[in-house]
């Protein structure tokens, strides 16, 4: 008898051993998820603190996206206007070059009507008139000239000018 209780004994203490040991494991294992949780826990604090960060640098980001876009788009918008107003201009020109050479055109003819009208010295008189008209037409086709020839210019300083304002908007624009 005294075996069997010495036996019971031996297995009360290898079962309490076994329970110590169960119980010194849970505890480690407990201390390891604590430890987990605390790492994950300080994870999600760094990452939510990050994320706060990147949210408050944002609408600064935003601002400058948009004042850089409307600085693009002001800038295109001055080039596409100098572009009209250039475009104009050439038109312009171009309608001034074709009244000055049809007062070119207009000027052969009366000099050929005028090499015509010369005569000996004899018919001088009788030719007089024609040759007053013709002059008088010379006159006013010079003055037509004249006045093409200042559009003219005139066009040419402004494209000069618009050239300048371009190169202007470009340099700009490389910036």
């Amino acid at each position: 008898m005294q075996q069997a209780l010495q036996a019971q004994q031996d297995t009360i203490k290898r079962q309490k051993q076994m329970l110590d040991d169960q119980e010194r494991h849970t505890q480690q294992q407990l201390r390891k998820k604590d430890q987990d949780i605390a790492e994950l826990t300080a994870s999600l604090n760094k990452l939510a603190r990050t994320k706060t960060q990147e949210l408050e640098h944002l609408p600064t980001l935003f601002k400058e996206l948009q004042t850089s876009m409307t600085e693009q788009t002001s800038v295109f918008n001055g080039w596409v206007a100098y572009r009209k107003e250039h475009v104009t201009t050439q038109s312009t020109l171009i309608s001034e070059l074709l009244v000055l050479g049809n007062v070119q055109m207009q000027l052969v003819e009366q000099l050929k009507t005028y090499q015509s009208t010369i005569t000996p010295f004899d018919y001088l008189e009788s030719d007089t008139v024609k040759l007053e008209d013709g002059l008088s037409e010379l006159v006013n086709a010079q003055n037509k000239i004249k006045q093409s020839q200042t559009k003219i210019t005139d066009s040419q300083t402004e494209i000069q000018t618009e050239l300048k304002e371009l190169n202007r908007l470009l340099s700009k624009l490389e910036s």
